[in-house]
């Protein structure tokens, strides 16, 4: 097992994607989705652009590992399918890739898209390159509601000097292990805020 922890600076419940009975990683952080397992742990901090180093935004074991191909024909996934007109949650989907009869990619007008659904090929690429989609079933999403660390837990959160594409790994797996412990018995598993960017939306539906 192995527990990773990395910096987020826009939470629009896209990445990760908290709804449903499923926690999902499948888009940016390509590199933690290549190297994540079955079994590791992975915790989401915020960072001085959100006013939120050192606090808890999400923390999620990996309970599965799966293809883009796969999360895409799984039918537990079809609630994560984008609905640009639908709910905020709706809107923020994170399964936006298949392959199409040619065999290439086709990216689903998304909040990885540009205007109008058109394709943004830096994010397909950046999203594709993790080659893998990560699930969770045991997870605690704070967003809004964003937890701050005591201090005793400081060193777990990545600093604000790391690079937003990067990732660290947490040396002290036992101390790590305490804090998601404490924060899975005192929050439990499941929704405990919303995401922190959809205050930027003048229409406030949110399920």
């Amino acid at each position: 097992m192995s527990i990773y922890a990395y910096k987020i600076t826009r939470d629009y419940g896209f990445a990760p994607n908290p709804f449903g009975e499923y926690c999902t990683l499948a888009c940016c952080k390509p590199h933690l989705r290549r190297k994540a397992s079955v079994g590791d742990w992975i915790i989401g901090t915020g960072a001085v652009e959100n006013g939120l180093l050192y606090h808890i935004i999400f923390l999620m074991k990996v309970t599965e590992k799966i293809t883009f191909q796969e999360y895409w024909e799984n039918p537990r996934f079809k609630n994560k399918k984008p609905v640009i007109n639908g709910s905020l949650k709706q809107l923020h989907g994170d399964n936006i890739y298949s392959k199409d009869k040619n065999n290439d990619w086709h990216q689903l007008d998304s909040h990885h898209s540009d205007y109008e659904g058109k394709l943004n090929e830096k994010n397909k690429k950046q999203d594709l390159s993790g080659k893998y989609v990560l699930i969770s079933t045991e997870f605690s999403y704070f967003g809004n509601k964003a937890w701050r660390v005591p201090s005793k837990y400081s060193d777990l959160c990545p600093s604000n000097n790391i690079r937003d594409r990067d990732y660290k790994t947490i040396i002290n797996e036992d101390l790590a292990i305490e804090l998601i412990n404490g924060i899975l018995k005192d929050f439990g598993s499941g929704l405990n805020g919303t995401p922190i960017h959809w205050k930027e939306y003048e229409q406030q539906k949110l399920f």
